[in-house]
């Protein structure tokens, strides 16, 4: 395998992340928040204990916790269903109609017995022994057989009597011994002894319930009764022993345990599709509200990675700290808002800490009051950072996280401890203050980070490339010195103008110093570095015009020599937009003669146009310097036709499309470069005789026209080519 061979993958493989990094940045946030959210870290919950067996140590709380007991809510709601008595369903007075008239039956049947001449004794007792559902023994059959008729007939109404009074009432299936027992006793006193035996043995057995239990009226009862019962809730104080070394592990024990995170626990596959759907959700969000605001601005991946990386750094973070209650008071969100809120922007910023800050509430014990807890320092400390291009507003942004913190913290110690000490607040409240110094200095510390070792543009490293003794700027200071002058009054012109509409200055400064670069590469092409000899006079058009157009270019390969910003090598390319280069192409044409077509293609950079304000402004402020220098206007009319000029000539052409300036942006960004202009040609009143440049006799200025512009529009131009 040849060294083309690799460099050959490498690029394909480059190209391929870059062109699906959303997709790729949302399965690896999702698998890897999802892994985080889910799954214990190796060495942290170690404590194994079973119910029902003897701690093998000492167990205590290691912060403080208020939960609500499952354990507990579960055995009070299963009492009370307990206490509720079973429901019956109502009295049935048909059933004891029912027994009477079987009751009425068997008599029937034994008077018929009874009345037999033919039959023998043992088989009228064999007939009544075979009643159905009625047991008669030997003795009483016999006594039934030897009673007269009116002894008969008595304790048939005997035994009518005890049916009709019991079967009236409510009788439940626990209770029927109870009243077949009462029916045995309920004999008239009249009655002979052999009449009591009859009536006894044959009354109790018509006796059954009259009411049964309603299963389902009883466990709706008992499910309300259950449902009014509260969750019970549990407090346990930090450092307090759960259960004594030796003891029995309850189940309460153990629950408790659990909630603080001290068990050691197979893996929950509900949590585990919970964490994922959260997961899935955040990023989701990041997803989309990037496609719709960010993409555009940050095009390349690795802005996607960092991201992504970040997130999931901080989401380790945020569920190993925040299972203390100490180090929960310490968890740096704020330092991740800030990193944003510089990288991105304040809006991404905002959204990230807020989603962030939810997630972290929603896996950590007290989840209401971490989650306000860091949304508020995060959220504050993006809303007050001003001025990021200086050290002390971080710091500044910090302390007042800080505040958010502390208010969060009175508010819930307010809430929740209306009677305690204001002591109790103050190390919450220390703390709450180091972590916004803390997240101030990490957040410098990602700046040096993101800015050496993954090529993101950030402050500081901003800071680094303007100083003027930076290598580039040194050597195209000594190569190409009118380059060099020429790139410090656009950076002046730019800066100034990026100040106005609140864009990057800062990145707008450091492009402006580098976006002429490549003119280092052939100075003497360029009319700020001739001194008297134009090589352009010995060349034809399109070779003069395609020298101009080469500095972008060797701009971007000197750029990436350098380890320039991507962002900063986005707007080298960018500087001249897809422009066209019409002084040469006009006199390509002059030189071909009527009739003959030139392609104005051939003479067009390569672009793309600016996709970013910051993009915009520099090649704007580019043109306008250009122009300026060239035409040194002194009226404020001057200046202002040629300001609008430049202005229109790029809107008209769609030079502006792409680079998310609104129209109060453009008209902000035309009054402060006619400001500037007029500070720096030290513009007077008009006196008579000092007409040497009005708004009537500047002439119009080498600018491109719209890509439909007809022909006789092009010999607009009378710019020097070379300055293009």
């Amino acid at each position: 395998m040849n060294r083309n061979q690799v460099n050959g993958w490498a690029e394909r493989f480059q190209l391929w992340v870059r062109r699906y990094a959303l997709p790729i940045f949302f399965v690896c946030l999702t698998v890897g928040m999802t892994l985080i959210l889910s799954f214990d870290l190796p060495g942290s919950n170690q404590i194994n204990a079973t119910v029902g067996q003897p701690a093998l140590y000492d167990i205590f709380s290691p912060r403080t916790l208020t939960y609500t007991s499952q354990l507990l809510t579960r055995q009070a709601r299963e009492q009370a269903g307990r206490a509720v008595n079973d429901v019956y369903t109502p009295l049935d007075l048909g059933i004891g109609r029912s027994q009477l008239a079987r009751a009425r039956d068997v008599f029937a049947f034994i008077e018929t017995v009874r009345a037999d001449s033919s039959a023998t004794l043992e088989r009228k007792l064999e007939y009544l022994k075979a009643i159905d559902g009625i047991v008669i023994g030997d003795e009483v059959g016999q006594t039934i057989l030897e009673l007269s008729q009116a002894e008969f007939d008595e304790v048939r109404v005997n035994v009518f009597s005890i049916i009709e009074d019991l079967m009236r009432q409510e009788i439940r299936p626990s209770q029927l011994n109870d009243f077949q027992r009462t029916a045995r006793r309920l004999a008239s006193l009249e009655l002979s002894t052999a009449q009591t035996s009859v009536v006894t043995e044959l009354s109790h057995q018509f006796i059954v319930p009259t009411v049964f239990p309603n299963e389902e009226a009883t466990a709706t009862a008992r499910s309300e009764a259950a449902a009014l019962v509260q969750p019970v809730t549990r407090t346990v104080a930090r450092d307090q022993r759960i259960v004594r070394a030796g003891e029995i592990v309850t189940e309460a024990d153990f629950e408790l345990m659990g909630e603080l995170g001290l068990l050691q626990r197979a893996t929950d596959w509900r949590r585990v599709v919970s964490m994922a759907i959260a997961s899935i959700s955040l990023t989701t969000l990041i997803s989309l509200y990037w496609v719709r605001f960010q993409r555009s601005h940050f095009s390349n991946g690795r802005y996607l990675g960092v991201l992504g990386g970040l997130i999931l750094i901080f989401t380790l973070l945020g569920k190993i700290m925040t299972a203390s209650d100490v180090l929960a008071y310490w968890y740096p969100l704020a330092a991740l808002s800030l990193l944003l809120a510089v990288v991105y922007d304040t809006r991404f910023a905002i959204l990230i800490t807020v989603l962030l800050a939810g997630l972290i509430g929603f896996i950590s014990p007290n989840s209401l009051e971490i989650a306000i807890f860091l949304a508020a320092g995060g959220v504050l400390s993006v809303l007050t950072l001003r001025d990021s291009q200086r050290m002390s507003a971080f710091f500044r942004a910090g302390l007042l996280a800080s505040v958010g913190y502390i208010v969060v913290i009175v508010m819930f110690w307010l809430l929740a401890e209306p009677d305690s000490n204001p002591v109790d607040i103050s190390m919450p409240a220390v703390y709450a203050l180091g972590n916004g110094l803390i997240s101030s200095a990490l957040t410098l510390a990602g700046f040096y980070i993101l800015g050496g070792i993954f090529g993101i543009v950030t402050i500081l490293q901003l800071q680094d490339l303007s100083r003027l003794d930076h290598p580039l700027l040194r050597e195209l200071l000594r190569r190409a010195p009118g380059t060099y002058h020429h790139s410090i009054m656009v950076a002046n012109l730019a800066e100034q103008a990026a100040e106005h509409i609140g864009a990057n200055s800062t990145l707008v400064r450091v492009s402006a110093f580098y976006h002429d670069v490549g003119k280092m590469v052939r100075p003497p092409f360029f009319i700020e570095n001739q001194e008297g000899i134009d090589p352009h006079a010995s060349l034809d058009p399109l070779t003069s015009a395609r020298i101009l157009i080469s500095h972008v270019a060797d701009g971007i390969t000197l750029a990436r020599q350098y380890h320039l910003p991507f962002r900063v090598q986005n707007i080298i390319a960018e500087h001249h937009g897809d422009r066209a280069v019409r002084g040469f192409y006009h006199k390509a044409q002059e030189a071909a003669g009527e009739g003959v077509d030139i392609d104005l293609q051939q003479f067009r950079y390569p672009g793309p146009r600016p996709r970013s304000r910051e993009s915009a402004i520099v090649m704007l402020a580019d043109a306008i310097d250009a122009t300026s220098t060239a035409l040194r206007p002194n009226t404020e009319k001057a200046i202002e036709k040629l300001v609008n000029t430049i202005f229109e000539d790029d809107i008209l052409e769609g030079q502006l499309n792409s680079s998310n300036l609104s129209m109060g942006d453009i008209e902000q960004l035309r009054a402060s470069f006619i400001e500037t202009l007029k500070g720096r040609f030290h513009v007077r009143v008009q006196y008579p005789g000092n007409e040497l440049i009005t708004a009537e006799n500047v002439p119009d200025l080498a600018l491109p026209a719209p890509s439909v512009s007809l022909p006789e529009q092009l010999p607009r131009t009378t710019q020097t080519p070379s300055s293009a």
